[in-house]
């Protein structure tokens, strides 16, 4: 039964109702991509994983996933291939593009694989993504390139990095309020009408860029029609029609951990409404100034301090103990999505692609060649979980982190033979 069958009689055409129950059978949930990455790396004497399914055995720093071990695939041995060593910053800026930053004044690396999905898959939604942050970023230049470099991984073309919105009332209000998107539509008119004459006055490489320029704009245009007229006449209908959270405070947290959640509770929100399904959240921005002293245990030291831990037993014991508060963010957030019903016999969980790690492994060293990466979720079936795929005895072409992002693409419906410096689809199934 498809509601484009139509009843004719009587000189009529009418369409069928939408039937809720028969939607229920025949639509499935979209696929969700996100990403959560905390900076400076891990506590490496404490980061494993080996085994299958409910035999797989997970390190001290891992054990708050213990109980949700076969909705997980822990990556081993992927590393971002042009830059695996050196400072922090190519270690950050690039982790999802696998593009070569370079060492300018004016930001220069590569659009992201969050971003590159975004453009597809933001057709269908109000927002082609959310990036977002709890540690704010900086300004001008740090170490003599961008101080951006250190503060987003999120970019949408080789010199347009995307700063992470750390305010959750800013994120609530993007994501619900239509009426700042309803005064833009008559500014965009009138730069759509004056482009058009400028571009006649422009040189070939200016027309390119005002081209650029332009494609932005109709992004934009497309997702104000989107954001302020949403109709779904037939397919997958959101179980969440309004927001069940209250609007942040204007203020930004105090606590570090309410700052978390709220985020990731905004995260989930968005998902559940279908308001976009591309996530990015950083929680701390690389060269860390945050600190964890509310942990039991823990230095009162900034997190990057602590990370060049000198095998010091004192800071390797905080090291490993800020490693799994991370991680107890991932089980939270897996928690919540597990509990989301979306029809056909799946949660949200089953329907998500969640990307979780650190942009190296040992913080100390800033090595960078064995990322700690823990892929969440079964990408709408397409993923089994419950398993450790180590590519450390493959050639260093398969162990390149773009053959995953590539993989990932694919399965949020892009039709792309490569990404970044990809070879070949990383196999997860």
């Amino acid at each position: 039964m498809n509601r484009r069958h139509l009843l004719r009689g009587m000189g009529a055409t009418l369409a069928l109702p939408w039937m809720e129950s028969l939607a229920q059978t025949t639509a499935k949930a979209p696929v969700r991509y996100g990403c959560l990455l905390f900076a400076n790396g891990v506590n490496p004497h404490e980061w494993d994983a080996s085994g299958e399914g409910d035999a797989m055995a997970l390190s001290s720093s891992l054990k708050p996933l213990e109980g949700l071990k076969q909705h997980i695939t822990v990556l081993k041995d992927l590393h971002v291939f042009n830059n695996t060593s050196g400072p922090h910053w190519p270690l950050f800026s690039n982790y999802l593009s696998g593009a070569k930053f370079k060492e300018t004044l004016i930001p220069e690396g590569g659009e992201s694989i969050d971003q590159r999905i975004a453009r597809h898959t933001g057709r269908q939604t109000p927002l082609p993504s959310l990036v977002l942050a709890v540690e704010p970023s900086e300004s001008g230049l740090r170490g003599g390139v961008p101080a951006v470099y250190y503060s987003t991984i999120s970019w949408s073309s080789k010199n347009t990095p995307i700063a992470p919105e750390v305010y959750p009332r800013a994120v609530f209000d993007r994501l619900f309020d239509t009426s700042g998107l309803l005064r833009d539509k008559s500014v965009l008119d009138a730069v759509l009408s004056h482009s058009k004459d400028l571009r006649r006055n422009l040189g070939g490489q200016d027309q390119q860029k005002l081209d650029e320029f332009m494609h932005s704009v109709r992004d934009l245009e497309t997702r104000i029609e989107r954001a302020t007229k949403e109709e779904r006449l037939e397919g997958w209908r959101p179980g969440l029609t309004k927001p069940d959270m209250q609007r942040p405070a204007a203020e930004l947290p105090q606590d570090v951990r309410d700052h978390m959640r709220m985020m990731l509770d905004l995260i989930l929100l968005a998902w559940r409404m279908d308001k976009t399904r591309v996530a990015t959240l950083i929680f701390n921005r690389d060269v860390s100034h945050m600190k964890f002293g509310f942990l039991d245990g823990v230095l009162n030291d900034q997190l990057h301090g602590i990370s060049h831990h000198k095998e010091d037993p004192k800071k390797l014991a905080s090291y490993q103990r800020i490693n799994q508060f991370h991680v107890e963010q991932l089980a939270y957030l897996m928690t919540q999505m597990k509990q989301i019903d979306e029809g056909g016999g799946t949660t949200m969980l089953d329907n998500v692609m969640l990307q979780f790690g650190s942009n190296m492994f040992n913080g100390d060293s800033h090595d960078g060649r064995n990322l700690p990466m823990i892929l969440a979720g079964h990408g709408g079936g397409s993923i089994a979980g419950g398993r450790v795929i180590d590519t450390g005895a493959k050639s260093e072409e398969q162990q390149r982190a773009c053959n995953l992002y590539l993989a990932l693409a694919r399965r949020m419906g892009l039709s792309i033979d490569r990404f970044g410096d990809s070879v070949e689809e990383m196999p997860l199934s």
